[in-house]
């Protein structure tokens, strides 16, 4: 299994549990009934509102209509390493400097990441240029036949990844695992370079229901986002 909090943190940031089948219910006398089944297409039908809560849309962020900044990453090779993924998004013209939190959470078991990333950038209208490089587009590594796709997560903007991650385990761990802070934009020209995280003791709030024990895989919380499909 995970080592403690090593999974549990991403686990929040991205996927909502899955709703499954009917459960047995234990009786009277020991016998079970079985609860009816979810219907079919009401349960599709929450699933495309979800899909749409958590879908893009480049002009709203262009404009700034849509506040969110924090994306996530999905379907990433399992060899990229958090190195690998960040210099190709620095490659990207205008990038480099405009993101001020990242995380690629880790299997631990197998030390190769889980299949997705996570990135606040400082302004949604920074959306648009890493989606045009990466959205349904092939990964130039390892010859993996993965699409990578951009969504929104769950838990948005700087600070609130800060509270979300500031007790968590995973800031023991090698720092090629943990979650990582940048500086942003300012007169002082230092944009881009990293920055520690916040003492735990310094105010912030305990993780997420969900996000102290081990949990998902890899680290870092799945309840950002709407789909589990990269953590099978």
């Amino acid at each position: 299994g995970a080592r403690p909090g090593s999974s549990s943190s991403a686990a929040q940031l991205s996927v909502t549990p899955p709703s499954g089948g009917a459960h047995p219910t234990p009786l009277p006398g020991g016998r079970l009934s079985r609860r009816p089944a979810p219907d079919a297409s009401g349960e599709a039908e929450r699933r495309a509102a979800q899909a749409r809560l958590f879908t893009l849309d480049l002009a709203r962020a262009a404009s700034g209509a849509d506040p969110r900044t924090t994306l996530m990453v999905k379907h990433i090779p399992n060899k990229y390493t958090q190195k690998m993924l960040l210099a190709a998004i620095d490659a990207v013209p205008g990038a480099a400097g405009t993101y001020d939190f990242f995380y690629l959470p880790i299997d631990f078991k197998n030390r190769c990441g889980v299949g997705y990333a996570f990135i606040n950038l400082t302004s949604p209208a920074h959306i648009g240029r890493l989606h045009a490089r990466f959205h349904g587009r092939r990964w130039d590594r390892f010859n993996s036949e993965k699409v990578c796709e951009l969504a929104y997560a769950r838990i948005q903007g700087k600070a609130a990844l800060v509270t979300h991650f500031q007790h968590s385990s995973l800031l023991h761990e090698d720092k090629r695992c943990r979650p990582l802070l940048f500086r942003a934009a300012g007169p002082d020209g230092r944009a881009g370079e990293p920055e520690p995280f916040p003492s735990a003791g310094g105010g912030g709030s305990s993780p997420p229901e969900g996000g102290g024990g081990g949990g998902v895989r890899g680290g870092g919380s799945a309840t950002w986002s709407s789909s589990r499909e990269d953590e099978e």
